[in-house]
C-alpha cells in the first residue's frame, strides 16, 4: 500500500510539536486519537523519543498510518489500533497522555461528547488532552 500524505499535516507538524514537547514533558505514552495519514506521528516519535505513541484510526484508514509506521520502524510508535470513538470500549486502558490534531471538526456534536467520555475513562489522574484544529469562537 502506498502512503497516504496530507500537505496541512506536512505544513502544521512544525508548529504542533512546539506544543508537544512544551506540555509532554513529563508524560511516557502518548494516544493519538485520530492519526489520519500517520505522518503527524512518525514525525512527533523521531522528534520526542522519551514519548511511546499508539497511533489510531477508524478501520477505513488504519492501514495508511500503519504504512507509515512499518516504513518509520520506530521504538516508540506502537502498532496503529482501530478506535471508533462512539464505541463504549476502547482498545486503551491508560494513558497519561492524549493528543489529537484536525479531529473534532470532522465529528458530530455528539461523537465529540462521547470523545472526551472515553478520554475521561482512559487518561490517568493529571494526565493531559492536546486538541489541535480549528476552532469557531464567537461566530469567526
Amino acid at each position: 500500500m502506498s502512503k497516504p500524505f496530507s500537505e496541512s499535516a506536512e505544513q502544521n507538524k512544525y508548529a504542533i510539536s512546539g506544543i508537544i514537547r512544551e506540555n509532554f514533558v513529563n508524560q511516557r505514552h502518548v494516544l493519538e486519537i485520530a492519526s489520519g495519514t500517520g505522518q503527524h506521528v512518525v514525525y512527533f516519535a523521531k522528534l520526542l523519543p522519551h514519548l511511546v505513541w499508539q497511533p489510531t484510526e477508524l478501520p477505513e484508514n488504519v492501514m495508511g498510518v500503519k504504512a507509515w509506521v512499518d516504513e518509520a520502524s520506530l521504538f516508540n510508535v506502537r502498532r496503529p489500533l482501530v478506535l471508533d470513538v462512539d464505541e463504549d470500549t476502547w482498545p486503551v486502558r491508560q494513558v497519561d497522555a492524549v493528543f489529537s490534531a484536525n479531529s473534532v471538526h470532522m465529528m458530530s456534536m455528539p461523537t465529540v461528547m462521547r470523545m472526551f467520555q472515553g478520554i475521561g475513562r482512559v487518561l490517568e489522574t493529571n494526565g493531559l488532552f492536546l486538541l489541535y484544529g480549528p476552532f469557531n469562537y464567537g461566530g469567526r
